[in-house]
């Protein structure tokens, strides 16, 4: 990061912008895993089956949730994103300007995934709502492995090793035509 940047690098506005535009939502149940321990979730039990199994809770809102009907919905693959796209609008150039001075442009430019933004601003899901304001904003596309006709565990695999990026994006100064 160069000491311009690093001086205009605000984490904590794009933290605000994200909070204003953009809410997470899942694709599938609440509980998902091995069927022993679903079954142990949904029942409400406090005593834990055997050990083994696993339990990933998904504790959003579901995709089809009628309240998120009027937003744009961004599918990266693990999540939906829902985006306001008035309020996306009304903080396009905050956004911008955080954009033009990421830590790391060159790496901003080519296309990042969303493990490399979420190290940089220190969370995934926040790398997946960025993808998808700045896909709501035109400002790029998104690629997930069902871009390159992926499907089932492939997609998963692929998704899970990184392949849910940005398509890149450029200083305005830099370039006059956006690839």
């Amino acid at each position: 990061m160069t000491a311009a940047n690093k001086s205009k690098w605000q984490l904590g506005e794009l933290y605000d912008i994200l909070g204003e535009t953009c809410g997470q939502l899942r694709k599938g149940e609440v509980f998902e895993g091995s069927p022993q321990m679903v079954g142990w979730a949904k029942a409400g039990d406090t005593k834990a089956p055997a050990p083994g199994g696993v339990l990933e809770i998904y504790d959003m809102p579901s995709e089809n949730d009628p309240a998120f009907d009027g937003l744009e919905k961004i599918d990266l693959h693990f999540v939906v994103v829902a985006v306001n796209k008035a309020a996306a609008e009304r903080v396009r150039a905050r956004f911008v300007e955080i954009l033009n001075n990421w830590p790391n442009p060159d790496e901003l430019a080519g296309g990042p995934s969303y493990i490399a933004v979420g190290g940089i601003i220190g969370d995934q899901g926040a790398a997946f709502e960025m993808f998808a304001l700045g896909k709501v904003l035109g400002l790029w596309d998104i690629i997930t492995p069902e871009t390159f006709g992926a499907t089932g565990e492939q997609a998963r695999q692929m998704a899970g090793m990184g392949f849910i990026m940005c398509s890149g994006y450029r200083h305005p100064a830099e370039t006059s035509v956006r690839l």
